[in-house]
């Protein structure tokens, strides 16, 4: 329903993935995407973690305490908080970055979702799961994976909505779209890189510029908040 706005946000977080040493300028607070990736990279050994950042004009992601659903642990009921109140073609994101993941076999992952309050938004380019994948000669590409586009259920309480992939086809079925064209796409693909990506601005219509998201699942792991960061 709102694809036509999909296009410049898929451009943007294609030239951010190409770029591993981006170095646009964050807001006050978010750190440049370069320092997430090597945030999470110091991490990657500890299991399943999320490490939510962003940048650009009025763009982040963070967790929100008493905004979300019941937590594993503590009574904060966090909720992972993504914004971007700014138009669609302005160069900026919230992003959270899962690591846990890399240089395994793009079959190994099986399943992701999570939980979207409905005061946000769920449109067809964000929020979304990125799969960047890597092919035999190192070559990388992405597998797009919108919110629009999930398997939608009930939520755990009201005003919660499921978000869920596979929707019919599993995610290592799906097409990748290469950063360049020595992308193969047809090699035995590795993952690379897991990231959540809010770029839609508000620019579109019914679009508040921002979603909070809960009970984020990746392969059965669910965070509930910070503390399930190599944990469950």
């Amino acid at each position: 329903m709102r694809t036509t706005f999909a296009l410049p946000a898929t451009a943007a977080l294609l030239l951010l993935a190409a770029c591993t040493d981006h170095t646009a300028s964050s807001i006050a607070g978010p750190r440049a995407p370069s320092e997430v990736a090597l945030a999470a990279n110091s991490n990657s050994n500890s299991g399943f973690a999320i490490h939510p950042n962003g940048f650009g004009q009025d763009s982040y992601a963070a967790w929100k305490a008493h905004e979300g659903l019941p937590d594993s642990r503590g009574n904060a009921d966090m909720a992972l908080y993504f914004q971007k109140m700014t138009t669609t073609e302005t160069f900026a994101a919230g992003v959270a970055k899962v690591t846990g993941l890399e240089g395994q076999p793009l079959s190994a992952l099986v399943g992701l979702s999570w939980e979207h309050r409905t005061d946000g938004w769920c449109g067809a380019g964000a929020p979304r799961w990125d799969v960047i994948v890597s092919d035999e000669s190192g070559d990388r590409g992405v597998i797009f994976l919108g919110c629009a586009a999930a398997v939608h259920t009930p939520g755990s309480a009201a005003n919660w909505i499921r978000d869920s992939y596979p929707a019919g086809t599993p995610i290592a079925s799906l097409p990748a779209t290469g950063f360049t064209a020595d992308f193969n796409p047809s090699d035995a693909l590795t993952i690379s890189e897991l990231l959540i990506v809010f770029d839609e601005g508000t620019d579109i219509p019914l679009n508040p510029g921002f979603v909070f998201l809960d009970n984020i699942t990746v392969n059965g792991h669910v965070f509930t908040g910070p503390g399930d960061n190599g944990s469950n």
